[in-house]
């Protein structure tokens, strides 16, 4: 892995601890982890968000050594918790403007991997935008 990729694995995995901790999922949370993997994968095979049960769910349950269903139970009730502790504010300005009372598991871990994506993009940009030789 290389120095850029490095730097990009860093990049979100901050980002998407301060995004997370804004929407009241604490490191404490059990799924916690599990919801980081999940947007982490994504963000490292974009392949992997069009299959969650077939490709990615099954690979972090054998990391765990628990179940699938066990996987989606817990990203449910940690997603169930933010949406009842969160303001929605808070859900739509992290979500722009979906409705997060109907917000499923799967589009949170999406939209939470593209808002990343889009974030380091425009990151990279902004960095390279005014550097013409």
């Amino acid at each position: 892995m290389g120095d850029t990729e490095q730097k990009k694995i860093v990049f979100y995995e901050e980002r998407l601890s301060s995004i997370l901790i804004k929407l009241r999922i604490l490191p404490n949370i059990k799924g916690y982890c599990l919801l980081k993997e999940c947007v982490l994968q994504i963000l490292m095979d974009n392949t992997k968000k069009y299959n969650m049960n077939k490709s990615l769910y099954p690979a972090l349950a054998k990391v765990h050594n628990v179940t699938v269903g066990q996987i989606e139970r817990r990203l449910k009730i940690l997603c169930n918790t933010c949406k009842r502790l969160c303001d929605k504010n808070d859900l739509t300005s992290v979500f722009g403007g979906q409705n997060v009372e109907d917000i499923s598991v799967k589009q949170i871990i999406c939209l939470l991997a593209e808002k990343l994506n889009l974030e380091y993009r425009a990151m990279l940009y902004s960095q390279n935008s005014f550097n013409f030789i």
